[in-house]
């Protein structure tokens, strides 16, 4: 409007300072399964951006995850294997959470039978994506069978770097996404309408009832539902699912190492 009024000028007064690197955490909780060979892992990031209150990034995946591990601790549920919820800092920052945890953790990656990040979406899970392992499908479609009758058992083989996901994908744990409509998250999230009293608390229950049925399942299975890529694999992956020149720009050439 000030512009249609004619010639506008602005002066502006910042001063920004920038200290050295600063010590973050990660969050993590453990519901012990009766055979410690394999873990199911949730993970949200619970670091936001500037202009608002992350509510949709990512405050609600960190509710969704924090929400299906008070049920199941008020159920007294004991999964035959481990879940463990992970809320991790610096995905904003670098993905420096997540790529901390499969550095500290790496000796537990073998027996982390699925990796499951919730990025934040304003839509309805009907399933997840698979991030290009098509040899997760039959086992996933067998696993999310109880997810049926909410519509949610659906996956395809779409692969993304939109979070955390990516840390677990690079380093072979089968990873997987919410698959949802995007509605309006990408018009939300990073700015000053990302706020609290735009969640809708149904919708947010719903997802949360989804990613508590599929941990518990996958858990509760005999097996993984695949096993972990090698280092060459990995790059086979990013290769044929368009990943790598994304991994490239944010880390550099992807280098194979013999073994993990």
């Amino acid at each position: 409007r000030l512009l249609a009024k004619g010639p506008v000028k602005l002066r502006l007064d910042v001063q920004n300072s920038f200290g050295g690197p600063a010590r973050e955490r990660n969050v993590v909780a453990v519901l012990e399964g009766s055979d410690p060979s394999g873990m199911v892992l949730l993970g949200a990031h619970f670091d936001s951006w500037d202009p608002a209150e992350g509510a949709f990034d990512n405050g609600a995946g960190v509710a969704m995850q924090l929400k299906a591990a008070r049920v199941m601790k008020a159920l007294k549920i004991r999964p035959k294997h481990t879940i463990r919820f992970v809320f991790f800092s610096g995905e904003e920052q670098g993905l420096n959470g997540s790529r901390a945890y499969t550095e500290r953790h790496k000796g537990e990656l073998d027996k982390t039978w699925a990796y499951f990040d919730t990025h934040g979406t304003t839509s309805f899970f009907e399933g997840f994506h698979l991030n290009g392992r098509e040899d997760l499908e039959a086992e996933t479609r067998t696993r999310l069978e109880p997810l049926a009758a909410l519509g949610a058992d659906r996956v395809s083989s779409h692969a993304d770097f939109d979070g955390d996901n990516e840390s677990f994908i690079v380093v072979g744990v089968p990873t997987y996404t919410e698959r949802a409509e995007p509605g309006d998250f990408h018009a939300r999230h990073h700015t000053i309408i990302d706020n609290f009293e735009r969640l809708d608390p149904r919708m947010l229950s719903l997802q949360t009832a989804v990613m508590a049925v599929a941990a518990y399942s996958f858990a509760n299975a005999e097996r993984a539902p695949g096993r972990r890529l090698s280092p060459a694999e990995v790059c086979d992956l990013l290769k044929r699912t368009g990943l790598e020149p994304l991994y490239e720009m944010e880390h550099g050439p992807v280098v194979v190492k013999p073994t993990w």
